[in-house]
């Protein structure tokens, strides 16, 4: 597997979280289809989960922001 940079995982883990908070957002309008936007904020948190875990592997090395700093409500019970 190919070696990942802390920073840019965190940067993944930051950007992960506020399309899912976008797209929750854009699924309450009237004007989309719903099914559409929870459907790929799902398969971000697929991912996120994903990512957590490697951050959590490269925290056991030292990194320069804790885990939990980064995950914001609701996404801080995924760490």
């Amino acid at each position: 597997m190919p070696s990942i940079e802390t920073r840019t995982l965190s940067v993944c883990i930051q950007a992960l979280q506020a399309a899912i908070k976008h797209n929750d957002f854009l699924s309450q309008s009237e004007t989309v289809d719903k099914d559409d936007y929870e459907e790929s904020s799902y398969m971000y948190e697929l991912e996120l989960v994903k990512l957590i875990k490697l951050y959590k592997k490269a925290e056991e090395n030292g990194v320069p922001i804790p885990l939990k700093d980064l995950l914001k409500p609701p996404f801080e019970e995924l760490g």
